[in-house]
């Protein structure tokens, strides 16, 4: 299997699961959706992210790519909270 092809399918298998359960939780709690799509990929780009990282780079890589994905969720929680504010 040719250099980052394990790491892209297990990222993006894992993304659209995770995407789509998101989606699903959402609309549980009576909501539309698009909350559980955005946090749904936030955490489930993380999660893929790092599990394609540790099948295919070393660790101190891996470490540092799902950092990087997971100081975005705050991010993202504080801008859409201001934005529900103005």
């Amino acid at each position: 299997m040719p250099d980052g092809m394990l790491y892209g399918l297990i990222d993006n298998g894992v993304l659209a699961f995770v995407t789509l359960l998101g989606i699903d939780i959402d609309k549980y709690f009576k909501g539309s959706g698009v909350n559980g799509a955005l946090y749904g990929a936030l955490i489930g780009n993380s999660l893929s992210d790092f599990l394609g990282a540790i099948a295919d780079f070393e660790l101190m890589m891996t470490i540092n790519i799902t950092l990087g994905c997971l100081i975005i969720i705050p991010v993202v929680w504080f801008i859409l909270l201001f934005k529900k504010k103005s």
